[in-house]
């Protein structure tokens, strides 16, 4: 995300991708390009801006100059489930966009390592800001478990998302179209596996090769390999890795690389980050995003 922050009293002008954004309790959108032609046009004089141009520079000089009199608006967190779940006073049960945290033991089922500690974390944060927190919805507002999809922020404007990578506390976890901020939450988790922070001391979160991975392992994995057969079905691109790993890239996601073909990385060196799942009997890794494939030279 591209940053250009202006406080004006509870108000502030960010430039996201080809967004204008001004935060001011609720998001007004406008098309960066658009700016362009105001610009010009107050170089040159009033005469030949255009009609949207008007209406543009209007409604950002209006906001700005008012300080932006709504508040944003305040929710109460009842409890933390884990690193990245929790409920509101309302009943709502809110997943964390963007993270992925270590579960805690439930339903009979044992915790992961640092899953407790995770959770405690979080809960200790909330507790700094009275558990008050502000969503920000995600394109895809739920999830299949009925869950609501947010970014969640401090009132102080930390991304709770952004301080649990930053903390070591999380992995990276895509789920398009839910990416507004996920390259900023890509540097921020190479940060902390760099500075082997919390759970990038385990030895199940170093890179490895397929060969060094346990046939019935299941769970988070970084690994190294060449791309062996790549195949292309009526919904999927398979990528093949060694000992019959599998990476999968539903087509529909394909729009988000723009600066590679997946389907032109045969013979290629890569490093992926995700999950690997059993899947009729294959073991598989979705790929969901650019953030999640290392091309290594």
């Amino acid at each position: 995300m591209l940053l250009l922050e202006r406080l004006i009293n509870s108000t502030s002008v960010t430039v996201e991708s080809n967004l204008l954004v001004i935060h001011c309790g609720s998001h007004l959108m406008i098309n960066s390009q658009l700016m362009a032609p105001l610009k010009k046009a107050l170089d040159r004089g009033a005469f030949f801006m255009p009609i949207q141009s008007i209406f543009l520079g209007l409604s950002v000089f209006l906001l700005l100059q008012t300080g932006c009199e709504a508040k944003p608006e305040y929710q109460t967190v009842k409890w933390v489930y884990d690193g990245d779940t929790l409920l509101l006073k309302n009943g709502h049960k809110i997943r964390l966009i963007g993270i992925n945290t270590p579960e805690v033991a439930h339903h009979g089922k044992k915790g992961q390592p640092y899953g407790r500690e995770a959770t405690e974390a979080l809960r200790e944060l909330l507790k700094g800001a009275d558990n008050k927190i502000r969503l920000e919805r995600g394109k895809q507002a739920k999830d299949r478990y009925k869950r609501d999809l947010a970014y969640v922020f401090l009132p102080d404007g930390t991304d709770i998302s952004e301080w649990m990578l930053q903390q070591g506390w999380a992995t990276l976890m895509v789920f398009p179209p839910n990416t507004r901020y996920i390259q900023n939450y890509r540097q921020i988790e190479r940060a902390a596996q760099r500075k082997k922070r919390t759970i990038w001391r385990q030895k199940s979160h170093q890179i490895k090769k397929p060969h060094q991975l346990k046939r019935a392992y299941r769970g988070y994995v970084r690994l190294k390999s060449s791309i062996k057969s790549i195949k292309i079905t009526k919904n999927n691109i398979i990528l093949e890795l060694d000992k019959k790993i599998f990476i999968k890239l539903r087509k529909y996601n394909l729009n988000y690389f723009t600066r590679y073909d997946p389907k032109k990385l045969l013979h290629k060196a890569v490093i992926i980050s995700g999950l690997l799942q059993k899947y009729r009997g294959k073991r598989i890794i979705n790929l969901r995003h650019p953030v999640q494939l290392v091309r290594v030279n």
